[in-house]
């Protein structure tokens, strides 16, 4: 597929799914009345919403979410609209404009939290990076967490403990763990009185374990450490309610399993954490200071946008992306939320019974399905995982992501999606039998 679409071709593209595609034109882009009602239609249905090559198998979610057609168009429109009537265009998606009061309420709704509590960011890492930057830890405090978090997730701290003095810890990979309680003791016996941060995943995208977040939330707070959810790999794929978490801060993906607009992100501070927070792209005093640079008063904080007023500064005059992340939204409830985590649990399933056969093959993610959804991720002793997975990308079209944590661990990841065909999943297990 070109990679550069013009606007007729993209729209042309949408139209060449007409019989399995949303009505732009709608109040909804998604009406229940386009909506297939059998599953065999639904799934290839959504498939069709995706930008995705033709006959490539994407199993690599986990890295990178195709983008929603829709989605895609909305941008591209809103673009048009931004060049061509600036000024009105940004007083909607400025400041605490209209538009984007709008977008902040449709996610504080997917995601059961107060817009207040939100700000968008271009994406996870971005939000990632600004609160290891935005906290104030002294020398000698420690920020808890483990070798399977992801690089974008550990490095901030790193720096940061460069600049500042902090200590990261690191736990090392251990036994595959069978239990929620088995995590908890681990996570409990490395607390010392010097954590002030523990950071986790919700879903590790490294071996695609299922943490038990608000149990952990609740054992660091009764500790009196802050807690940071990585949530990158969690939005659209496992159930995400933000005030369910117990978390003081979590940031979300809005482009791997919900096919957002790409590079966009989600930050949530919960209310009584805001003030320990700093911003980390300030141009201007509002959110933060009482006082601008001049000296005057700054306007009252709007209770329903301090967040993005505080935090948010780094996606300015990014409105027409902004504008279509709605339209995931959509597509998720139209189908329903727990419909499409169940169908992704079924394709992992499926995969890890075919991989089980597979001899000589070790599956790393965990067996309990409390701690496990649509990641799984193996190795093979026997053979170089980067060259057997370029040779299952180029020979057979099955895209799958590679991990590597140091020495420890360097193996293949499948991250599935509703989208993904059950004949696909059986070729991927045919095509790593073939290579072992």
């Amino acid at each position: 597929m070109d990679p550069l679409l013009s606007r007729r071709e993209l729209l042309g593209a949408l139209g060449a799914a007409a019989a399995l595609g949303p009505a732009l034109g709608a109040a909804q882009t998604f009406p229940p009345d386009r909506i297939p009602v059998l599953s065999s239609d639904l799934w290839r249905w959504i498939g069709a919403q995706l930008v995705l090559e033709p006959g490539l198998a994407w199993f690599d979610t986990a890295n990178f979410g195709p983008t929603l057609r829709a989605v895609l168009v909305s941008a591209y429109r809103g673009l048009e609209d931004q060049t061509l009537d600036f000024r009105d265009f940004d007083l909607q998606f400025g400041a605490e404009g209209p538009a984007l009061r709008a977008v902040l309420g449709a996610a504080g709704t997917f995601f059961g939290a107060v817009p207040g509590e939100l700000a968008f960011t271009s994406g996870a890492r971005s939000g990632l990076g600004l609160v290891a930057a935005g906290m104030d830890l002294q020398p000698g405090d420690e920020v808890l967490t483990s070798q399977f978090e992801h690089p974008a997730a550990v490095y901030p701290w790193l720096a940061q403990s460069r600049r500042r003095g902090i200590r990261v810890v690191q736990m090392p990979p251990a036994d595959i763990p069978e239990s929620a309680d088995a995590i908890m003791r681990r996570y409990a016996a490395a607390i010392t009185p010097r954590t002030r941060v523990l950071l986790i995943s919700h879903v590790r995208e490294s071996d695609g374990t299922v943490l038990p977040v608000r149990e952990l939330c609740t054992l660091a707070r009764g500790h009196g450490v802050l807690t940071v959810v990585d949530g990158t790999a969690a939005a659209g794929h496992v159930d995400v309610r933000l005030p369910d978490l117990g978390c003081d801060v979590c940031t979300l993906a809005l482009d791997r399993w919900l096919n957002g607009p790409i590079d966009t992100g989600l930050l949530y501070v919960r209310r009584e954490a805001q003030p320990v927070l700093w911003p980390l792209f300030p141009d201007r005093a509002e959110g933060w200071d009482p006082t601008d640079r001049f000296g005057q008063a700054t306007a009252a904080e709007s209770p329903d946008f301090a967040a993005q007023r505080r935090y948010g500064n780094g996606i300015s005059r990014r409105g027409p992306q902004l504008a279509a992340v709605p339209i995931a939204f959509e597509l998720q409830d139209s189908v329903a939320r727990p419909r499409l985590q169940l169908r992704i649990r079924e394709l992992a399933r499926q995969l890890r019974e075919g991989l089980q056969r597979v001899h000589g093959l070790e599956i790393l993610t965990p067996r309990n399905p409390s701690l496990n959804a649509g990641i799984v991720t193996f190795r093979v002793a026997t053979r170089a995982q980067e060259a057997m997975a370029d040779a299952i990308a180029h020979e057979d079209r099955i895209v799958l992501g590679r991990v590597r944590l140091g020495a420890a661990v360097d193996a293949l990841r499948v991250s599935l999606h509703p989208s993904n065909d059950p004949i696909d999943v059986d070729r991927c297990v045919a095509a790593i039998q073939r290579r072992v």
